[in-house]
Order: C-alpha cells, then sequence, then structure tokens
C-alpha cells in the first residue's frame, strides 16, 4: 500500500521506499561521447528522482553515471518528467 506524503498531502505508491539523497553524476545516451551533469535528489533500491542541469531531450533509455570515472552506473528508464526534474527506474541487471 501506498502512503500518504508529508509535504503535499498525496499518495506514494512507489515498491520502495525512497531516501534524500544529494548527489551530483551525469547521465551518457547511446551516441553521447561527453557525459550530461545531473543531480540525484533521492534514490531506492529500484529507481531515483534526477535533477538535470539544463533542458534536453532525452531517449526512453539511458546510463547514469555513479562515479566519474563512470565505473558505478545504471541502466535507466525514464518514467515520468516534468521540466527538469526525471523520474527513473533502474533496469535490472541481467
Amino acid at each position: 500500500m501506498g502512503e500518504v506524503g508529508k509535504s503535499r498531502g498525496t499518495i506514494d505508491l512507489r515498491k520502495k521506499p525512497r531516501r534524500q539523497f544529494h548527489y551530483n553524476a551525469s547521465l551518457l545516451t547511446e551516441g553521447q561521447r561527453t557525459p550530461s551533469a545531473c543531480a540525484i535528489a533521492d534514490i531506492s533500491e529500484t529507481g531515483a528522482r534526477i535533477v538535470l542541469e539544463s533542458e534536453r531531450e532525452l531517449p526512453d533509455h539511458f546510463v547514469l553515471l555513479l562515479s566519474r570515472t563512470g565505473s558505478a552506473r545504471r541502466l535507466c528508464r525514464l518514467v515520468w518528467r516534468d521540466g527538469l526534474m526525471l523520474g527513473v527506474e533502474f533496469a535490472n541487471r541481467g
């Protein structure tokens, strides 16, 4: 069951609880050589809310780079978008 959000009075239907998480990261799409900067606003086992630095087009799937070297990364599926804010689901590993 969902929980009523504390600040907005909305029902949260996420399967896994998210926790606040302010972390700089970057996005990499197919054919892109240079990652685009972003920030992770909150995160769970299954997804995250990401804030872009600037408006840009995104495909349905992209890679979220969690380290500067790109060694820590997650394949993401875009679930929703509201301006610079994105909701993503982490793709299953294998």
